[in-house]
């Protein structure tokens, strides 16, 4: 059985990156999504736009299962999970990147109370597993559909 590890990306893998998300954006979250929201994802996921957020504060993380790229999770202060997208299932990557990534912030921001994401209707399930809720009804924003879920960092949640 193959392993995986976790790391930051670093620079000069955004391309790389991007091509995964892209790739399962498209697969499995895009058919819901009409042209606008289409439009409206990738003017948030591109390489350039990562860069940005990186800058402001953001990072990113990767895992790798074997020698090839499997899973990325972009993470945006204060607490937010902005992207989360994972080409190998069912071998608990998503769950070690928020792993990974809650242990990261945590060092950065012991007091952190919760983590939120804006979850596409098709990943409600995968978040339910790692711990999120329903903080809300799904939305509707340039296009992009989504419902509001948080994960409490001291095991609250309701």
């Amino acid at each position: 059985m193959e392993s995986t590890t976790y790391r930051e990306m670093v620079n000069g893998e955004e391309e790389a990156v991007n091509a995964l998300v892209e790739g399962v954006f498209n697969e499995f979250v895009a058919p819901d999504y009409d042209d606008e929201g289409i439009a409206e994802f990738f003017r948030f996921a591109n390489p350039d736009a990562m860069k940005e957020r990186i800058r402001s504060g953001g990072f990113v993380l990767v895992a790798e299962y074997g020698d090839r790229l499997a899973g990325v999770l972009e993470f945006t202060p204060p607490n937010s999970i902005a992207m989360l997208f994972v080409t190998v299932r069912r071998r608990g990557i998503a769950k070690g990147l928020l792993s990974q990534a809650m242990k990261k912030v945590l060092v950065a921001n012991p007091s952190l109370s919760k983590l939120i994401v804006h979850s596409s209707p098709y990943a409600v399930a995968v978040y339910e597993k790692m711990g999120f809720h329903s903080t809300g009804k799904a939305m509707k924003e340039n296009g992009i559909e989504y419902v509001p879920m948080e994960l409490f960092l001291n095991g609250e949640n309701a």
